[in-house]
Parts: structure tokens; sequence; C-alpha cells
């Protein structure tokens, strides 16, 4: 068939020609977008924002869309609000021109609904009069001739309901404003905070006629998505009937959104789901991809909330496992903190500035991270100079551990990462303290577990059932709530001679359990702490599902089954959300709750004390054979366990096959998994496939695709009630006429008999590969067989570990750390340790380790006043340890050192110390301000090519600043480097790491060395790098010459080893950068190396010279 061509016209904010674009019949709308985007140089990093609105229309186009499906005549838009407008001022100016373009056009043309006239003219006037000071600025246009041309700037209705006043007011208040001499952007951001504060739901989305099925009823509703309004951020609809509105959800709360197949869709959020019926296919697809696009922007970059809606690029991105334009400072900090810098390890990138082109950052055997470049053409893949058809291919092409570049594992990317992609995220909050009366209104409604009185529970006499290893028993129960309100409940506790030995591990149950609020989940309501320690648990009487399953699987349908996997998805998905990895999902962990003709609901009990053992292979990633507890702390073997769950379901309750336990384990190893029931669906069973992928889907996806299938055949997925109990006020439950009571640790099914061996049900064969060609797949195995042999000769088994999945592809994608929100939170609470800051008290919390040294930790943290009003701010925590103190008895008074010397040191580019902690023994703290891109030696790398030679001269001035107030206080740095350089934004640097740093005695003009020390020679002056071993401020401004080399080669080349039998010649080491003016060089670099230390400049005249050549570079 051949391809149709043809002609679309697209209208951009900056250029006044519409674009005229040859499109084929297969282009989507992303594509188009890329084109364009390309074509006015904006960059991936801010593609996101934009998107393409039907010319004449409120509707935007979804990313997978074919554009000539439909008009031939579009706008390219930022249809995304971005609130912080200093981030996207950083992350790239084109982009924020753009948005101030189309600002400016939508003002000046009436295109904003908030915006009314005449009720805002005074402030339209002002926008006005502001756009033409950022004429002036921006365009050097003469002040009369902006004057004279006034109607180009002011909104068209004041220019044509007021005449000449607008002139007028030009003329009395143009003058002073364009006289401040403010810079261009600061002009622009003015503006569009004048148009925050006048229209707060700038770039709101509203869609009319569209129907609300709030049960039996359907209601005409208008829907708004403005995800920054100040009250009620994300989803409302307005009643046209009854003139009032209603709040759906916070573009957070969204969890999927599914078509119906007519223009309907089904918003899943937290809590009961909304349906609505829009008037067209188009308005529908609009609204989907607003929520998506918003929901990418703020939560999850990596997570499409309609399966139907998917994001092309984002498709392929997953599947060769490539993050997005992330840049090189967070994926070498995610390689550091997931695996450690270990050798082989690597994390594939877009890049953050040019399309087709790829970022390859590699750890190597010495811990070091090195970038290769790799260019897309259309056909194949650029890399060192060689060519590869396919990702896949490169991949495995680099496969020798003792190669110039290992890829052994591939870090994927995670849903929760956080980088600079969710553009559209809000800055921190500020926290408020609160009274006792604040917290009795607060505590209303919270519906989390509570500690309970034991004279309060009463057991029925002769209901203790005990689990199946004897650890715990259940007993049927009554909860008094008062005299006259009673529930039923299960009441769980160790048995009296088994408490010793797992009272913690029960506890550590407990509050996994107490921070899930799932209607697809057993129910905690309380706990009691003593004579027993017990958890009270939702009573449901019908017993484990796959005895039902057994039992009843004639009258049960495949639809049935179906709503329940929707449910168990829905309830791992809540688990994941949590933070809380369940452990035991099985078939008989699964309670039946609702039992009618028309319905079941079954719900997920809670995890279980038993130890695993060699039956439970089948439940287990192949990558955990090796360590079967790592089943425990992660969620890659929950989302395997829902997937053989899920076969033991669609086979009626049985279980797989009894064989030999080796030999299962080396069936899987080769790639063999269960074989399809008979009456699984074929979508299903895709899906459970996908599940026991060496990549599996995320949770979020699974219930996102298990409600999409439902959906297409028009079942309501979830059969939503409001809670039947409030904690607060709970009506008399009834009695349950059924007396039989099987608590969750009895359901153990064939615990105590043999596996099931039947004809009907399949058992393994047939390979991975048959259905589905996995490159990735690994079929190697170490230690398997000898674990599983350990498990059933009840030996130790002393591997510690799972291994690493590895191979052309790299791997195990998933990876213990990445679903997981760190599990290790269960163990204890995060600490919080009192600091002094400027003489008040703060608190820090310690989040995340961010690195090490011979002295300690630094911890990434959370800092803030110990008062009624607090706002947090985020930090950077240097922590001298115990054992390092004790290692090295100098470390102590060198940390206090460094405390003291950065105390006296307060400057605008010096990084701020904000508080310390000195009066906890060995172990103290220093609390600075945390700067997420990170040091300038790795900025430069990454962001080096488009950065001009003003940027670099503007990092050279503000160090020379920071060093001219460190030497005016006598103190010499000793380590200034780009290293020790970390940057706020591309026009902001700071000093850092003053641990070298030392105060020069003031009846002298030099420091000695006093104790021996690993000393950064390469960049010091011959005196201090060989006797007489001197440092004095003209030696830190020889190692400041070596830092402005550092800067301008673009941290490219290493700086030269010093050669310390001839220091005399140290200078000549240094050859000019490449694209460096020779004058630069001259006077900010060489004349930093003269031998006399007194023939080398100030810093104060460093300064001087990085002004005089910053207005000559401008």
């Amino acid at each position: 068939m051949a391809t149709v061509e043809d002609i679309v016209k697209v209208a951009v904010v900056t250029n006044r020609t519409p674009n005229n674009v040859r499109c084929t019949s297969t282009l989507t709308a992303e594509e188009l977008c890329i084109i364009l985007c390309k074509k006015y140089n904006i960059p991936p990093l801010t593609r996101t924002l934009f998107a393409l609105r039907v010319k004449g229309t409120d509707y935007f186009l979804k990313d997978n869309c074919k554009v000539l499906s439909g008009s031939r005549d579009y706008e390219l838009r930022i249809r995304f609000k971005v609130p912080r407008l200093s981030l996207l001022i950083t992350l790239d100016e084109t982009t924020y021109d753009y948005y101030f373009q189309q600002a400016r056009n939508d003002v000046n043309e009436n295109k904003i609904p908030e915006i009314k006239y005449p009720e805002h003219k005074q402030e339209l006037l002002g926008l006005g009069i502001t756009d033409m000071t950022r004429a002036i600025a921006e365009e050097r246009l003469p002040l009369n001739d902006v004057i004279r041309n006034y109607k180009k700037y002011i909104p068209k209705e004041i220019a044509k309901r007021h005449g000449p006043f607008p002139k007028k007011y030009a003329i009395d208040y143009l003058p002073q404003l364009s006289s401040v001499g403010h810079n261009v952007n600061y002009v622009k951001n003015l503006y569009l905070q004048q148009l925050y504060a006048l229209a707060p739901n700038y770039l709101a989305e509203e869609y009319d006629n569209v129907l609300w099925q709030n049960g039996s009823e359907m209601t005409p509703v208008r829907v708004m998505v403005a995800p920054f309004h100040p009250h009620h951020p994300g989803i409302r609809l307005y009643n046209t009937l009854k003139r009032e509105w209603f709040y759906v959800c916070s573009v957070e709360e969204l969890i999927y959104l599914t078509r119906n197949g007519d223009s309907s869709v089904e918003v899943s959020r937290r809590g009961t789901p909304v349906f609505l019926k829009f008037k067209s296919e188009d308005q529908l697809s609009s609204f989907i991809s607003v929520c998506d696009g918003y929901y990418r922007l703020t939560v999850k970059w990596t997570f499409n909330l309609s399966k139907d809606d998917e994001t092309p690029s984002l498709k392929e991105l997953q599947r060769i496992k490539c993050h997005g334009p992330v840049g090189g400072a967070f994926s070498y900090r995610k390689l550091e903190e997931k695996r450690g810098k270990k050798h082989g390890c690597y994390i594939l990138r877009q890049c953050q500035d040019e399309y087709n082109v790829y970022y390859l950052d590699v750890c190597t055997k010495t811990s070091t991270t090195e970038t290769y470049r790799i260019e897309f053409k259309g056909h194949c893949y650029i890399f060192s100079t060689e060519e590869y058809f396919s990702i896949e291919r490169l991949v495995s092409c680099h496969q020798n551990p003792e190669g110039r570049i290992y890829l052994n594992e591939c870090i994927p990317p995670s849903e929760y990462d956080k980088s600079q992609l969710l553009l559209c995220g809000e800055p921190v909050k500020r926290g408020v303290r609160i009274d006792q009366a604040e917290l009795q209104e607060i505590l209303r409604d919270n519906k989390s577990p509570r500690c309970l009185p034991n004279k309060d529970i009463l057991l029925y006499t002769g209901s203790e059932k005990t689990g199946s290893e004897n650890i715990t028993a259940t007993y049927k129960a009554l909860w008094r709530l008062d005299e006259t309100k009673k529930l039923l409940v299960a009441f769980k506790t160790l048995q009296r001679e088994r408490a010793n030995d797992y009272l913690k591990d029960f506890v550590d149950l407990a509050s996994k359990w107490a921070c899930i609020q799932s209607s697809s989940i057993v129910r905690l309501y309380g706990v009691t702490l003593s004579s027993p320690t017990a958890m009270v648990l939702e009573y449901l009487p019908y017993g484990p599902f796959d005895d039902y399953l057994r039992e009843n699987g004639d009258r049960i349908t495949p639809l049935h089954l179906k709503k329940v996997a929707a449910g168990l998805a829905r309830a791992l998905w809540d688990l994941s959300e949590a933070g809380v990895v369940h452990g035991y999902i099985r078939c008989r962990k699964l309670l039946l709750a609702v039992l009618d003709a028309d319905r079941i609901q079954v719900k997920l009990s809670g995890p279980t004390l038993r130890q695993y053992t060699q039956q439970d292979v089948h439940w287990m990633p192949v990558e955990f054979f090796a360590d079967m507890n790592l089943a425990k702390r992660s969620v890659i073997g929950d989302i395997w366990a829902f997937a053989t769950t899920l076969w033991e379901v669609f086979s009626y309750g049985q279980l797989p096959t009894e064989t030999n336990p080796v030999l299962t384990v080396r069936s899987y190893e080769m790639g063999d998994r269960l074989l399809r029931p008979v009456r699984c669906p074929a979508e299903v069973w895709a899906l459970v496939r996908q599940c026991w992928h060496a990549d599996p889907l995320r949770p979020q996806e699974i219930m996102r695709d298990m409600n999409h299938m439902l959906y297409r055949e028009y079942v309501p997925v979830h059969q939503y009630e409001e809670p039947k109990i409030s904690l607060d006020h709970i009506e008399h439950a009834e009695t349950v006429s059924s007396d039989r009571f099987i608590p969750s640790e009895l359901s153990d099914a064939g615990s105590n008999k043999s596996l099931i061996s039947d004809n009907s049900v399949p058992s393994m064969n047939g390979t991975m590969s048959d259905q589905y060609d996995n490159p990735f797949a690994d079929n190697k195995s170490s230690n398997s067989l000898d674990s599983m042999a350990a498990l059933m000769y009840g030996l130790p088994n002393e591997v510690s570990s799972a291994r690493s999945t590895s191979s052309a592809g790299g791997a195990a994608t998933l990876g213990l750390d990445d679903a997981l929100h760190d599990c290790d939170a269960w163990a204890s609470p995060r600490l919080m340790e009192s600091i002094v800051s400027q003489g008040k008290t703060y608190l820090v919390t310690l989040t995340k380790k961010i690195g090490s040294g011979n002295y300690g930790h630094v911890f990434k943290g959370w800092m803030e006043r110990d008062n009624q009003e607090s706002h947090r701010k985020e930090v950077a925590i240097k922590k001298l340890t115990r054992q390092a103190s004790e290692r090295n008895g100098t470390l102590y008074e060198d940390f206090k050192n460094e405390l003291e010397i950065m105390k006296s040191l307060q400057h605008i580019n010096i990084v701020e110390i904000l508080g310390y902690a000195w009066d906890q023994g060995p172990e103290v703290l220093i609390v600075m301000e945390y700067l997420e891109e990170g040091s300038l030696n790795y900025y430069l790398k990454f962001q080096g090519e488009k950065l001009r030679i003003s940027h670099l001269l503007k990092y050279c001035k503000d160090i020379a600043t920071g060093m001219d107030h460190v030497s005016a206080k006598n103190v010499v740095h000793r380590d200034l480097a780009t290293r020790n350089i970390l940057v706020v934004n591309k026009y902001h640097v700071k000093i850092s790491d003053f641990g070298l740093a030392r105060i020069i005695p003031k009846e002298e003009n030099t420091y000695r060395l006093k104790t021996e020390r690993l000393l950064p020679i390469n960049w010091y002056a011959p005196e201090s790098a060989v006797e007489p071993w001197h440092f004095s401020t003209k030696s830190d401004v020889w190692s400041y010459g070596v830092t402005a080399w550092e800067i301008f080669t673009r941290a490219r080349q290493e700086v030269p080893k010093f050669d310390v039998d001839r220091p005399r010649e140290r200078a000549s080491c240094f050859q000019i950068p490449e694209e460096c003016p020779s004058e630069i060089f001259r006077y900010l670099m060489k004349e930093c190396w003269a031998l006399d230390p007194n023939l080398r400049p100030r810093f104060i005249d460093l300064i001087h010279t990085c002004k005089r050549f910053i207005a000559e570079y401008q």
C-alpha cells in the first residue's frame, strides 16, 4: 500500500510565517513536534512541554495520533505550565523565550479566560509596559521607537478602547523602568510572574458538554484540568445543573485512565473511580493526553496513564532500556548509589541537547565512570567510529571483562527516578507546626491502625487455628469499640513458646502492614502491645480462594477470574506505592471477601513468618534461586509471584505438578516456564509471561493493562463500596452465620500433603523464546543447584546474594533496588539529629548517602526549624563517623578546623554552611547547602558543548571573587580545582571543600606543611609541591590558574602530572586549550603560573580581568 503524503501547516509563536511540513500518513504528532523543536532549537530536555493544538479549537493531539488523520492546520504550543520559572531559565533559554512569547501573545490577543476587560485593565496595561521594557533591553531598540510603536506591545483590548492613553502612560513610566538596567530574563520573569498572579490557572484546560456517570445518573458537567489551582489542584467537575464544583483528585492521585470505546473513560484514582463520557473522540483524546502529560512531568516520567495512548518515543526508550535526557550528573549519582560504580555497570541515556544522540556512562575497573557518545543515523548507531544496527548488537559486542569498554549490567530507568525531567514538579512546600486543637481535627478522618487495649478484645472459645509452622495462632474475636458497638475481627498472635524467637519479626510485620490502606488488601485495624502482642485484622469468613476454586470451579467463569486478577493487581500496586514488599503472594493468601451470584471479590492477606522451602521455586524469579530471602526485600519477587498466582487462579486452584526441585530449578534456568492453563485467556497469559521476564512490567503497568482488558468488555472493573465501618462511628456488625474460619496462616493448602499431580494441570514445558524473543534473557546459572540442595537437606546456605543476571542486553533490569522504595526503611525510623545554626536549633534528617571518604560519609537530607513554622530545606550533611575517627586520630581536628574556617566564610560564591553538631562525641556533622547540579568538573563534561566563553568566564569570575574573600580572611584553600567547585546553575558557581584549608598565622605570610598526607600536587605551585612546602594566597592563585585551565578545556583533559624533579618547568606543561582565546590564556592562566609568587596577580586583579573579558565576549 502506497504511503500517502500531504502538507501540514503549523504555526509557532516565534515566527509569523507558518511552517509547511510534508508529512506521511504514518507520521505521529510527537514526531512532528520533534521536527519543529529541532528547527527552533528546542532541546530534548524540554521538548515534552510542547504539543500540537488543532487550529481554531481547544483540543490537542495525543502523542501517538497520526497527523494526517484529521486537521491539516495546527499550532505548536507549550501545553504544560511550568510553576518554577527559574528552573526553566536554567534548563534552556530558548524554551523559556518560547514560553514568554506564547504567554505574551495570549495576553495581547485576549486568549486567557481569567483575564477580563475592563476588570483587569490596569494590570493589562502594566503587562504592556513591562513588555516594552523587555523590548528595549532585548531588541536594543531606542526608547522613542518603542513608545511610538506602543500598539505592538499593549494588549489589543487596551489599545482599541483607550486611544492614546497607553502611549501617555508609557511616556510617564517607561524611561524610569528602562534605565534601571535589568537583564532580559529578569524582565521576562517579572512579566510571567505578573501573569501568574493575574491568571493562576493559565494553561488550564476545560472540556464542555461532558456527562458524568454518577451511580445511575448521567450528570452534565464541565471538566477542568488545572494542576496548580491554589485550592483544588488537579481535576474538577462543574455540575452545570446544580452549579457546584466536585473535586476529583490531584494529578499525583491518578492511577490510570481506561477508554471504553464510545468516547467514555474511567478515571482511576486513589478511591472510587470516576466515569466520564465526552462528546467526541478528539475531546476525549485531548483530556487523556493532558492528564498523561502532567503525570509524566510531575510524578513518573516513564509511565503512560492510558494503555491506548502510549507515547511512541517512551516505548522505544523502554525497549532499549534507555533513560530520557536526565543529564550526566544524575546518571553518575545513580551508578554510584545503585551499584557502587561496579565494573561493567552502565546507563544509557538520551542527550539533553541534541536529537538522535545518546550517551553511555560506563563504570570502569578503577571505579571511575567514563562517558561515550552514540549517534543514531536513521539506519544504524555510530559508536567509536563503528556502525551497529541496534543497541542490543552494540552491547553484545562489548561483553569482554578485559576490554576497554565492558557492558555487563544495564541500570534501566525507574518509575521512581527523581530527575530534572519532572519539569512541572512544584517546589518543596513549607511545613507548619500545629497545636493540640488542630491535631484532633486532622485525626478525625485518620484510618491508620491504632494501639488497642486487650480488655476490648473478646476471643471465641475453640476458634484457635495454628499456622502451618506452628509460629502463630489466629482467633475469631469481637472488638468492643464501646458499650453498644462491636466488630467481628481476626486476632493473630505468636504461639507462646515461639514468642521469644519471633517477636521482633512479628512486630516488623505489623509495622509494615500498618502502612497499607487498600480495598484489595486485608485491613489491619490495630495492635495490642503486650499480653499478648497481636494484630487485630479484618475478618473474612469464607476462607482461602484456592479452596473455593477447587470445590466450585464449574460455577466460576474466566470473567470472574479476570476480575479477581484485577483486584490482585490493585493490591500489588498499593503495596508498591506504600514501599512494602509482601514476599509471599500465593493463591492461598487470597481470602474471599464477597461471594454472591454475580460477584466474587478477594483480598490479599498479610505476609507470613514462615521460611521459604524448595516448594516455593515456582513463585521465585530465577535470579533469586541462590538466596530466596531476597524475595522479602524486592518487588521483583512480588511481581513474579503475582504472575504464578494468576497461573494458580486460572488453573482453578491447582498447584504446579510436583517434580524434583533440583530439576525444576534447572528447567527454569534453561528458560522453561509453566504452560498456559487451558481456560486462561490469551491476553491474560501474555501479561503473565511479561511478568516472568527479566525486565517485568511494573505494578502500575500491570494494573493498568489488567483493567484495560476488562474495560474493553464493558465490565465494571471494581465494585467500589463506601467502607462499612468507620473507626470513629461503627454500626453494630452482624454476626456471621457461618463459623467456618480459616485465617491466613492456616490457609497454606497443601503444606501437609503432596503437590497435586493432575494431567489437566499443565506443568513446565517449552522455553520462553517460543513466544517471546527476549535478547536480554540470561540462561546461565550460578550456585542455584547448590542452594536448592542446601534447602532440601537442611544444610546451611552460604550463598548470601543473588547473582547478577547479565548478558548481551545487560540484564537484571528491574534490579533489587529498583521498585523497592528502600525496604530497609522498615528496619528502623530515619535518624533525626539536632544541629546549631546562627544560635538556633534545627532538626536534620539524613535520607540518602551520596558520598564517602576516609573521614566518613556525605548524606543528602532535610533541615527544618524545631518550632511552630517550619520550612524544609534540602541540605548536604558531612558526617565524621566514630569508626573513621578511631582509625585516624587527626581526622577529628581536621574536621573541626574545616568547620571553624567555613563558619568564618560567608559569601555568595562560597558554599554556605547552614549548621553543625559538635557535642555528640566522635560523630560530628557539618550541614551545608545542597546543590543538585554537582561539581563543575562533572558539569563541564556534560554541558560543556553548549557553554559559551562568557559562561566560562563567569565561572572564573565567581571563583576569583570567592577566593578574594577567602584570602581576605587569611585562609589558604590548598585544594582549588573544578572538582571542588559546585554549580548552582548555568550562571553561578560556588567554592566548596575546605578540608585542606588552613589559617595563615597573622605574623606570617605563608603556611608550611606540618604533617605528611596525600595532597593534590598536580594543582600546586612549585613552592608548595616540593620543599619548602609553603602555602599562601599566591599558591592558591597558581591553583586558580590550573582551575581556569580545566574550565577552558571543559574538563576534557587531565591535569598534567607534577614532575617533582623539574618543578621550575611546571608552567610549560600546560598547553593552551582548544577554542580558548590566546589573551585569556595569557592573562587568566599563564600569569598565575609565574615562578616568583610575588609576580602572580592578586585575586582582585583576576576579578577585573574576568570582567573585562566578559564584556568583550558577551
